[in-house]
């Protein structure tokens, strides 16, 4: 089964970013809340150096900004605007460094590491927990202080996961007939990613410029998917914790509407002092849509299938 990737952290995307300006207005506000006069500031994952350029200027003693790549030019932007001499830059794997390398503990942690989707963000947060036991004090503050989950059964409806097999399986039909080859390998490595590639809203990643404001750019717009639940709380991660247990191997609905249920939509909050900074939208498909009524308890799986697949299987309830 072919698991999930991770996602390029490119300049392109660190541009993309920045330009979700209500994003980088609630992450300045937040860290201006975090830091503290004197504090010591580790921009564990820094990018364009943004949140390291605030920690310094909300009073920072010190800010030791991280990265696996693009240290120079966050850097560079940090030279550009005259505050270099106050962030020590350093491009390497944190998983490489002791508190030591980088001149003690800190008080500050900042962890926006996440990359909205919940099959990768598993162990993204289970590397901050880690990040703040390993680098920070005894009550080191973490940005963000927490990320919550929720659940919400839907019908989908500008997508289908039966629909895109059965043309796969169409395709198969028409490469054999056309060469003469039967090329399934290569169908079968396409038809394991499928649901993969389809998590996320199609308008929120598409590669324009002039990239939507609003946070809505990563929520399935309303016309596209009809809801039969209520949104659940599935899981929340509490960063302050001194440890993290990973996910729950299941998710509990309840449905309010009779209709035809595809899929989940899981809702990620990034969280500081209970405040949203940051809510996204991804998606699971059933592996066979069910048609459902109201007051309908579910319970579908979310151990090793799910985190490999993005599919869901239903569970009798128990």
């Amino acid at each position: 089964m072919a698991g999930p990737t991770d996602i390029p952290f490119t300049p392109e995307l660190h541009l993309r970013l920045l330009l979700s300006i209500d994003r980088g207005h609630n992450v300045q506000r937040a860290v201006r809340s975090a830091v503290r006069p004197g504090d010591r500031v580790l921009d564990a994952g820094t990018g364009s150096g943004l949140l390291a350029l605030v920690a310094a200027d909300a009073g920072a003693a010190e800010v030791v900004a991280v990265d696996r790549h693009h240290v120079g030019m966050a850097e560079r932007i940090a030279r550009h605007n005259g505050v270099a001499d106050r962030i020590t830059f350093v491009e390497s794997d944190l998983a490489d460094l002791d508190p030591e390398d980088l001149g003690g503990r800190f008080d500050v942690l900042l962890g926006m590491i996440h990359t909205n989707n919940p099959l990768l963000d598993e162990e993204r947060s289970r590397l901050v927990v880690e990040l703040r036991r390993r680098f920070g004090t005894a009550d080191c503050r973490v940005l963000p202080g927490e990320v919550r989950y929720l659940a919400t059964g839907c019908d989908r409806l500008d997508w289908d996961l039966p629909t895109e097999l059965a043309d796969l399986a169409q395709a198969s039909e028409t490469l054999q007939g056309a060469y003469g080859w039967d090329f399934q390998p290569l169908l079968d490595a396409v038809r394991d990613g499928v649901a993969m590639r389809s998590a996320r809203p199609a308008k929120g990643v598409a590669p324009a410029w002039r990239s939507p404001t609003r946070s809505g750019a990563l929520r399935f717009p309303r016309s596209d998917v009809r809801l039969l639940t209520a949104a659940e709380d599935w899981v929340t991660v509490d960063y302050q914790a001194s440890s993290f247990d990973g996910f729950p191997d299941q998710v509990r609905l309840t449905t309010t509407a009779a209709g035809r249920l595809t899929g989940v939509i899981w809702t990620q909050q990034l969280r500081y002092a209970g405040v949203p900074l940051w809510t996204s939208e991804s998606y699971s498909p059933l592996a066979g849509p069910r048609h459902v009524g109201p007051g309908l308890d579910l319970v579908f799986g979310t151990g090793a299938t799910w985190r490999a697949t993005n599919v869901l299987s239903h569970h009798h309830p128990t």
